[in-house]
């Protein structure tokens, strides 16, 4: 659900420490408010629409003897009055999609007859009504008892906006019988998306919306109208104008201008809707279930206590639906644990251990096919089916799947938290967030196939593309490898916060490691030789460069490496070296720290010897990004990096 300019882009603009203290704000505050769906609901209509009819139906029983009989007592009132007629609680319960009763609490003040005299009194009841939507809402009364006899049900509940009230198992077995009612006999694989649509009576067309590529499809309830916008064509001057279409009353739009995943869940998510949430939208008198057809409205409340918001729960429903539609219970439970048995023979590939995390990759790209789903959305079913190691598999990450990673399961068990994240949103928390800005300085994190991992040798290896976890940090993610949290902002966006590893000593413990790579020196120690370091660093540019080269971690790199590694010319690390100029290309300074791997801080050292202030705005803003964190990475990857990110490459050919 998209509010428009409602809510700010956290993601553009905010400092996580100000997040950080807005959370830590509402937390203590009493009270907050929320941005909801401005919709009626049926407690309303009941009491405003339908009380001349209860009232008229109180005295019909009245009249019939009828509440003498359920109070065992008589009832000498001649009626009962408006003044007299109280409505309680209303309890709705679903019984398909067009009809749904109503227990209606009442409480009336009757006089009855007792030991010959009589006597005044309150007595509560519990009406029921049978409402049909199918023509406006008409309801008969099916019954009418007292309160201490209130009927057991077991239809589903709904709430007073008529959405269902659904536990986990519910929807799972609400979608095992829209399959068993609207195709019987077909086995899953058999089945598909547009089967059940055209089962329902459900025409799906596609269509390239004007201006809504974040909405996979819309549903109609009713004959509506969308805008539409052509693709452009090479000949076109600019973007066609919108269109309006009309589209048809029991129509699935899947437009065209959104990704679509395989399996269609768009239209599985859509036939949820059709299913299950018909009610609501008649109750709203809506033209088609988009939610951006309603307005919103700030409510506030206590933080114990979120006001109530239909069309969240609605979407949440839809997408659970999808999913168990997609993926039976009861075809993945057994398949599932099966193929990951067999999987669990399988030997280790390119060195890594046989972890959970690549035998639960076998089973989503075997389901996968199988199915026809995409390994997304099978990942994210064995997740909810209790596998949570799942989530270590198959992850697309900067336009590739990272390799399969394990972690213990006690990280597994809270579910907020990611192990992965991509370089444009590590940019992103890099900007936004300065411990973890200071964090990178150091040097001790980098990183690599995914993940933000401490910078040792035990932890990481270079490989022929790129830097990756070694063996053991693979199938230990959460012990080496930064966690983020993910803080919901609208109902589809998040955005990422620093985490932490699962003991905060790692960080002290790795900050100096380029100083100390067996790890063996105490904090004196570091500090000595962290200060002899910077006393042998000349003061010079060219002196420095040299020493620099000289004493690499690896071991002396010659001119010549240095230039093919920084993708210079000869002439310019030579000339570097041994010439003292009055300003230096940035863009090749940068180049030749990441080519030399220096940490972050080393190369600031250096780079304020040429004259070369590193800062984190401005024109070159991004240099300290890729200093932080892509110093171990090769130049051509920093390029690609920059190329993606937006950012200007750095201008190399310099003689």
């Amino acid at each position: 659900m998209e509010l428009k300019d409602t809510e700010r882009e956290y993601a553009d603009w905010v400092d996580e420490e100000d997040l950080l203290l807005q959370q830590a704000d509402a937390a203590n505050a009493p009270f907050r408010t929320w941005l909801v769906p401005d919709v009626c609901d049926m407690d309303q209509c009941v009491k405003s629409w339908f009380l001349p009819q209860i009232l008229q139906e109180m005295n019909t029983r009245l009249a019939k003897g009828d509440l003498s009989a359920l109070l065992r007592q008589p009832v000498v009132s001649e009626q009962v009055r408006a003044k007299d007629l109280r409505l309680g609680g209303i309890t709705y319960w679903r019984l398909n999609r067009v009809d749904f009763l109503a227990d209606v609490d009442l409480e009336t003040d009757l006089v009855v007859e007792s030991e010959g005299r009589d006597v005044p009194g309150t007595f509560a009841f519990v009406l029921t009504l049978w409402f049909c939507t199918e023509e406006g809402f008409r309801f008969e009364v099916q019954g009418l008892c007292p309160a201490a006899e209130r009927p057991e049900r077991s239809f589903w509940k709904l709430d007073r906006f008529l959405v269902p009230i659904l536990r986990r198992d519910e929807i799972e077995a609400g979608a095992e019988r829209i399959w068993e009612n609207c195709l019987p006999g077909k086995k899953p694989e058999e089945r598909s998306a547009r089967m059940l649509a055209d089962a329902m009576k459900l025409q799906v067309t596609e269509l390239c919306l004007f201006g809504q590529n974040r909405t996979r499809a819309i549903l109609f309830f009713q004959d509506g109208v969308v805008q539409v916008q052509d693709e452009m064509r090479p000949e076109d001057d600019g973007p066609p104008a919108p269109v309006p279409v009309q589209v048809a009353a029991g129509t699935i739009v899947l437009n065209t201008a959104a990704r679509r995943e395989r399996g269609d869940p768009a239209i599985l998510h859509e036939c949820i809707h059709y299913e299950w949430h018909l009610l609501f939208y008649r109750l709203q008198k809506a033209v088609s279930s988009s939610p951006l057809a309603f307005r919103m409205k700030k409510v506030q409340s206590s933080l114990a206590r979120r006001p109530a918001d239909p069309l969240r729960w609605m979407e949440q429903q839809a997408d659970l639906g999808a999913v168990a539609l997609l993926l039976p219970l009861g075809v993945m439970r057994s398949r599932a644990w099966r193929l990951y048995q067999e999987a669990s023979a399988f030997p280790a590939r390119n060195g890594y251990f046989n972890h959970p995390g690549f035998r639960w990759e076998r089973v989503i790209r075997t389901v996968s096919d199988e199915y026809d789903v995409s390994r997304t959305m099978v990942r994210r079913r064995l997740v909810m089916l209790g596998h949570p190691a799942a989530k270590g598999a198959v992850n697309f990450v900067d336009g590739r799947y990272i390799t399969p990673f394990a972690f213990t399961e006690e990280y597994s068990g809270d579910g907020t938290d990611t192990l992965v994240i991509s370089r444009k949103d590590m940019a992103g928390l890099y900007h936004r967030s300065r411990p973890f800005r200071e964090l990178l300085e150091t040097g001790s994190f980098l990183w690599a196939d995914g993940h933000v991992c401490l910078n040792d040798p035990q932890y990481l290896r270079r490989t022929e593309k790129g830097l990756a976890l070694t063996p053991w940090a693979n199938a230990h993610a959460d012990a080496c490898c930064l966690r983020f949290g993910l803080v919901r902002l609208k109902e589809r966006e998040t955005v990422l916060i620093f985490g932490s590893l699962n003991s905060s000593g790692e960080y002290n413990r790795h900050y100096n490691e380029y100083l100390d790579r067996r790890m063996s020196m105490t904090a004196a120690q570091l500090a000595e030789k962290r200060d002899r370091l910077m006393q042998a660093l000349p003061n010079d540019y060219p002196d420095a460069l040299c020493y620099l080269m000289e004493n690499a971690d690896g071991g002396p790199v010659t001119v010549e490496q240095l230039a093919a590694s920084a993708q210079v010319s000869p002439r310019t690390i030579q000339r570097y070296r041994t010439k003292m100029q009055s300003s230096y290309n940035p863009d090749a300074a940068v180049a030749v720290c990441l080519a030399l791997h220096l940490p972050p801080w080393l190369s600031r050292v250096l780079l304020n010897k040429a004259g070369i202030l590193v800062q984190n705005y401005g024109p070159k803003g991004h240099f300290g990004e890729i200093l932080d964190c892509c110093f171990m990475d090769s130049v051509p990857e920093v390029q690609e990096y920059l190329k993606k990110a937006g950012y200007p490459p750095l201008k190399l050919m310099e003689e």
